[in-house]
């Protein structure tokens, strides 16, 4: 089967007039002409072709798809998502599904959390665990944009929270003090019975007196 991106007009020509140049030459010239259709009719499949085509042609597909929390100023990549999830979104648009998508587009790391996952009030919710860097405020603005469009009307959001890692070493110096308490006891012992022999001794000793007396001449 002949297509037109291989030039087939000059191979369909009738023998009887394809070797007049004149023809050849229309054929030519109405080959170029079909061949630029060819191309062209490759942008009809929009979708599929989402990764070539241009920023420009994104934001086109944005406003026509009804991208309510497209931003203009984000990366070419984020457009990409926001345009290729957009006809989705709309199908399941008010689940916390929708809401956790539209997150997750803007920061890949989020995750909605429901009020009784965290004790909070019926119908109400928070969106947590954000890991990436946010460059200013306007990003914040849109994402709260985009969270309000996508919820459904009864819910409420009770904020943004930023998750952040930190990473470091913690040196610690201390002083010690070391107190040791000795106790010392007089050893406890008891008095041997002690046996003996005693042996006593003594002396006597004997004196006489002896006075004499003078008597008178008488």
């Amino acid at each position: 089967m002949l297509e037109l991106k291989d030039n087939s007009l000059q191979k369909i020509l009738p023998s009887s007039i394809a070797s007049y140049k004149t023809v050849q030459d229309i054929a030519k010239a109405i080959s170029a002409k079909l061949q630029l259709i060819n191309r062209q009719t490759e942008l009809i499949l929009l979708l599929p072709r989402l990764d070539e085509l241009s920023e420009a042609l994104i934001d086109e597909l944005a406003w026509q798809y009804h991208v309510d929390f497209y931003d203009y100023q984000a990366d070419i990549e984020k457009k990409r998502t926001l345009v290729r999830n957009a006809i989705a979104w709309h199908r399941y648009k008010g689940t916390p599904a929708a809401v956790e998508e539209v997150c997750t587009a803007v920061f890949r790391t989020a995750r909605v959390f429901e009020w009784f996952q965290y004790d909070g009030e019926p119908y109400h919710f928070q969106v947590r665990l954000i890991e990436e860097g946010v460059p200013d405020e306007k990003v914040i603005d849109n994402l709260e944009r985009a969270i309000q469009v996508t919820k459904n009307t009864r819910s409420w959001l009770d904020g943004l929270s930023f998750y952040r890692e930190l990473m470091a070493t913690i040196y610690m110096a201390k002083a010690m003090w070391v107190h040791k308490s000795v106790h010392i006891h007089p050893s406890e012992f008891t008095i041997p019975a002690i046996h003996a022999n005693i042996y006593v001794g003594n002396a006597v000793r004997q004196q006489r007196r002896v006075t004499l007396c003078q008597t008178g001449a008488d």
